[in-house]
């Protein structure tokens, strides 16, 4: 079978969700929740665009695994920081492209939506504001992204 249509059910012990947030205070949350829903996962933290993509290029050349799902603050810390870096990882020539990425956001601009829904986005959240939201939406993903969806092997 052609490696390019193969597919993969991964547990989460094998899982990486690479965290690309500048926000101390967010990242702290998140990483609280991701650990209470998501024990077995290992998250790989990026606060900067450039710390991203050396991540990627270095997950993927040095250890041959990349990440099972991307969180991407949107504003990081200007909205065009954001935006380029999806560009860069969801471009149709890059390694990365069927990576799925999930955009975390404040804003509820319309137009941060869209852009980022046209640049590839798989989803777009705004950013609960309290640990029991943030905690649904870490059960929703993982029942998501980890028990239902099957992605192609990198």
């Amino acid at each position: 079978m052609n490696d390019q249509y193969s597919t993969h059910k991964r547990s989460s012990r094998e899982a990486i969700i690479l965290l690309i947030e500048d926000n101390p205070d967010d990242f702290l949350i998140i990483k609280r929740v991701l650990f209470d829903c998501m024990p077995k996962v290992k998250l790989v933290v990026a606060t900067t665009a450039e710390e991203a993509l050396h991540q990627l290029s270095q997950d993927n050349q040095i250890h041959k695994r990349i990440p099972r799902l991307i969180l991407l603050d949107l504003y990081l810390p200007k909205r065009t920081n954001g935006l380029d870096l999806l560009k860069q990882i969801k471009g149709s020539t890059s390694p990365y492209r069927l990576i799925p990425v999930a955009v975390l956001s404040h804003s509820e601009l319309p137009e941060d939506v869209r852009m980022s829904y046209d640049l590839g986005t798989n989803s777009y959240i705004v950013k609960p504001v309290n640990y029991d939201q943030w905690r649904a939406y870490f059960q929703s993903l993982r029942q998501y992204w980890w028990d239902t969806v099957t992605l192609p092997l990198p």
